[in-house]
């Protein structure tokens, strides 16, 4: 066991990055870590009496060896032991480019340069120059991969280099004792460290030699700065403090025996718990309005519930019905393709699994239905449509299929954190593809790509003299009323922009209602209120799989055997249509973002007219498989100051009239 692995080197300072080095070299050279870590211990909890006998004859090589022994007997943290993999030769490609020092975060891949000592340059930030990835490279998630790979293949290399990164990281980042900005030291990487990897590694190797015993010392010695910076320097709100917090509560519930870890756990609960309420809206969306952060809280807050719970303790009852409120926002969401929605700064992510698991974990069957297209559970009770009022998100369906009608449409405020300027954005998904689309998020790096994901041009929005939004409200002071209605027949919300445009003298506004007649088409009205003559631009972004179509003014993906739309326009602008796909100059247009580090160009079909004050006009948008037929009849009137009269006409069918109110829910369709 380890006693048998002890490897003594010469005890100089200027011993290799590639060599371990014994318990007696360790203490030797770093007495204060050592000592710190035995100051940090309560030796007087139960199965630490041989450690606290050596510590107090101040035997430090004795107490490390003692304290290794108790970790390897103990049985704390049950749940992340396990046995030694059959040992082997075997390879694993993900984990042998780790071995090379070639990393890959957000699609960007790069050779980690080393320092003068050997060690890697942890405040290396990638060949770009993007924090982003310099972050990855110390959250140490990667380090999975040399896990995994051992339990997969039984090749020891694969843990000798996890104890030569591990030793180098906590030997290389001395703790700063402030708050801090760095890749190695800013919150969110030392919770990614503590509830990862490094609790992954150091009980799931208890019983293999080559994780070194002064490499285990070096880990130890560094938890308890971990624990201080998450317990003194977390964030004051946002996903952020969601995870700070989960990682000082792993450290408390995963390590009982340092002296604080109980305090510590005491003040993640107490700092957790308001977090549901602090976060969270009623309707169960977390406040960034994000659903790629939404899903990060609801991880955070789930597994903190499971934490606390390892601890002998439990989260009261409202913390856990949030939980399941959050989940339920994520199925009742879902595209019929099982993916998420995309807005503000997320990636299109998967959600259709974690659903899945939610509905098992909830037993909720309505959850399981919409997850597999009706093939599973039980069809949920009323339309399939669904408002979330305090979010200001109304997701319209024809059904719950996989070739359903769905549409995302964004009346509410800009979200607490991550957010676009992209209010009064509409994404639409038709039989099994998305086909109008947000832009997605691509990078945090500052510039031309950044400002161009963030702000209106990547969303089907309207640009007023060239320009975008100005940021709205970042918080709802409560929810919707008035301005949604959902019906067997049809679906409807309005909202209104009028916060201002970049750039834009005098006072404009744009309202835009939305009328979705189930399982047929939809009719989108923009009025525009200025004190004085515009141009406007009125976007409308294809996914980027699509074969986009001019036919005239109207515009239409012409994919055979796919889902579709045509684009009619209605009223009484005249416009210019084009289509722009992957442009970069004068300005970007034309891109499309799946997930961080990925753009692609996407065809955005550029609507150009001018208007000379108060204007009304509209759009239907038709989908289908296939060819999409235009309508025979597309008209526009307004109809006094009350509103605006929509009438269509289909070849072989009577003519339709939708009246669109400006106030109220008083919609009407015949």
């Amino acid at each position: 066991m380890l006693s048998g692995v002890l490897i003594a080197v010469q005890m100089i300072c200027g011993a290799s990055y590639e060599e371990p080095i014994s318990l007696e070299t360790l203490c030797e050279r770093y007495p204060e870590r050592v000592h710190g870590l035995f100051d940090a211990l309560d030796l007087e909890r139960g199965g630490l009496e041989a450690v606290r006998t050596a510590a107090d004859a101040r035997s430090w090589p004795e107490a490390c060896r003692a304290l290794l022994e108790y970790y390897q007997t103990s049985g704390t943290a049950s749940w992340l032991r396990r046995e030694p993999a059959k040992p082997g030769d075997g390879r694993d490609p993900g984990a042998d480019a780790i071995l090379a020092d070639q990393f890959t975060f957000y699609q960007v891949s790069d050779q980690v340069p080393r320092r003068p000592d050997g060690g890697l340059d942890w405040a290396y930030n990638g060949p770009e120059g993007d924090r982003e990835w310099g972050w990855g490279l110390n959250r140490m998630q990667w380090c999975n991969t040399l896990l995994g790979a051992y339990w997969k293949t039984g090749n020891l290399e694969y843990v000798r280099h996890y104890d030569r990164i591990l030793r180098d990281w906590v030997l290389a980042n001395p703790y700063p004792g402030a708050k801090s900005n760095t890749p190695q030291w800013r919150g969110l990487e030392v919770f990614m460290r503590v509830n990862g990897s490094w609790p992954a590694g150091f009980f799931g190797l208890q019983d293999v030699d080559a994780f070194m015993p002064a490499t285990r010392i070096l880990m130890l010695s560094s938890l308890p700065d971990h624990a201080h910076y998450a317990r003194h320097f977390h964030a004051g709100g946002s996903n952020w403090i969601a995870m700070e917090l989960l990682g000082l509560a792993n450290v408390a519930v995963c390590w009982p025996e340092f002296k604080k870890s109980e305090a510590w756990l005491d003040y993640a609960i107490e700092r957790m718990l308001p977090e549901v309420v602090n976060q969270v809206y009623p309707d169960g969306i977390q406040k960034e309005l994000t659903s790629h952060y939404h899903r990060v809280s609801l991880y955070c807050f789930e597994r903190f519930i499971e934490r606390v719970g390892r601890a002998g303790r439990e989260v009261p009852k409202p913390f856990k019905d949030t939980v399941e409120r959050m989940h339920s926002y994520l199925a009742y969401s879902m595209r019929p393709s099982g993916y998420g929605v995309l807005n503000n700064d997320s990636n299109l992510d998967y959600t259709r699994p974690g659903v899945l698991t939610a509905a098992n974990a909830f037993k909720r069957p309505d959850w399981a239905y919409i997850a597999t297209n009706g093939k599973e559970g039980v069809k949920p009770d009323g339309l399939p449509s669904v408002v979330f009022p305090w979010a200001g998100q109304v997701v319209m369906r024809s059904g719950w299929d996989a070739e359903a009608h769905w549409a995302f449409f964004d009346v509410g405020p800009m979200g607490s954190g991550h957010r676009h300027n992209d209010k009064l954005h509409l994404s639409v998904t038709a039989h099994g593809r998305d086909i109008l689309v947000d832009g997605g998020r691509y990078s945090y790096q500052a510039g031309d790509w950044r400002n161009y994901f963030v702000y209106s041009p990547s969303h089907n929005l309207i640009l007023v003299d060239g320009h975008g939004q100005k940021p709205h409200p970042y918080k709802a002071e409560a929810a919707m009323t008035d301005n949604y209605l959902v019906t067997p027949e049809l679906d409807f919300a309005r909202g209104t922009f009028d916060s201002g445009y970049v750039g834009v003298a005098g006072e404009v506004a744009h309202t835009r209602a939305v009328v979705y007649v189930r399982g047929r088409y939809w009719v989108v009205v923009d009025r525009i209120t200025t004190d004085r003559p515009r141009e406007l631009q009125t976007l409308w972004h294809y996914h980027p799989d699509c074969t986009v179509e001019l036919d005239g003014i109207a515009a239409a993906s012409i994919d055979a055997g796919k889902g579709n739309i045509r684009i009619v326009p209605i009223g009484g602008v005249t416009w210019d249509a084009s289509i722009v796909k992957g442009q970069t100059e004068p300005h970007i247009q034309g891109w499309w973002s799946i997930e961080y580090g990925i753009k692609e160009p996407s065809p955005c079909v550029v609507y150009k007219g001018s208007v000379d004050g108060d204007t009304v006009f509209g759009w239907i948008l038709v989908p289908g498989k296939g060819t999409v037929a235009a309508p025979r009849l597309a008209r526009l009137e307004a109809d006094g100051d009350s509103g605006v009269r929509v009438e269509i006409g289909w070849d072989g069918a009577p003519d339709e009239t939708i009246v669109v109110p400006w106030e109220g829910t008083g919609v009407q369709w015949r």
